[in-house]
């Protein structure tokens, strides 16, 4: 068994280096601003081929009624430019640590960015290690199956 990735990953020229590292400090700069204990806790980035939109999660008092910072993100992105794949996702924390999204978020960038790179984490030297969506969500939900005829 090697450790070579499933599901290699390849980033959309459209997103060059500097485009996704500006998305980080967006993220950034977002949680810094807006954020505080028990109300805002990540922020996020999403890239299209066109646009850069952030969002921070909104956390409320009944927890099962709070929207993580990537679906904000990719709600703003599609009201921008409906239909418009996202290609880039990233989520930082309070202290602006790259997270990985969780397994929710994961679904929905499967329906609005399925070919999509995330970043999971930063090295010492600030380089962005990213996985390709397929890596981190290799069988996603099929509402169809439920329910089967």
């Amino acid at each position: 068994m090697t450790n070579e990735p499933t599901h290699p990953l390849t980033v959309d020229p459209a997103l060059p280096r500097a485009r996704l590292d500006a998305a980080l400090a967006d993220a950034r700069a977002l949680v810094a601003r807006l954020g505080h204990e028990g109300r805002h806790h990540v922020a996020a980035t999403v890239l299209t081929a066109k646009g850069t939109y952030t969002g921070i999660n909104l956390e409320c008092t009944l927890p099962r009624g709070s929207i993580c910072a990537e679906a904000v993100a990719i709600g703003a992105a599609s009201a921008a430019e409906p239909g418009a794949p996202v290609l880039f996702a990233v989520a930082v924390n309070r202290r602006g640590e790259v997270i990985p999204p969780c397994g929710a978020c994961r679904e929905l960038l499967a329906d609005f960015g399925p070919a999509s790179a995330i970043a999971v984490a930063e090295d010492r030297d600030g380089v962005l290690r990213l996985a390709s969506l397929r890596a981190l969500l290799p069988e996603t939900y099929k509402a169809h199956l439920r329910f089967p005829a």
